[in-house]
């Protein structure tokens, strides 16, 4: 455009020197390169401190897991014979070899 403007012997109001147009170009391009490496460091902070939060999450999930399954245990230990366990204590070494032998005459259909 501005060869066509000298052309017909015109001029635009105002004029840059190349010197002035380079310097803000790379002024530009420099402050560019460095918006985009700090987007990349805080993308990489955000995916290191996500990833770090799962990891702590499945951390506690498993840790509460065996603190759950250790309790129930626990409990499964302190808990007295049921009513099954104190039959089979009652019953002689002869009459507990007998026991698969037991057979039911007749089931009742309802």
């Amino acid at each position: 455009m501005r060869e066509q403007l000298n052309d017909i012997g015109k001029r635009l109001p105002y004029q840059e020197s190349e010197e002035y147009l380079n310097e803000l170009i790379g002024a530009k391009t420099e402050n560019a390169i460095r918006v985009q490496g700090r987007a990349n460091t805080r993308k990489r902070w955000r995916i290191m401190a996500a990833s770090a939060a799962a990891v702590a999450l499945l951390l506690i999930g498993f840790g509460v897991s065996l603190m759950h399954d250790q309790a129930r245990q626990t409990i499964v230990a302190q808990s007295s014979d049921g009513p099954l366990d104190e039959f089979l204590s009652t019953l002689s070494d002869e009459e507990a070899a007998q026991l698969p032998y037991y057979e039911i005459e007749e089931i009742p259909e309802y």
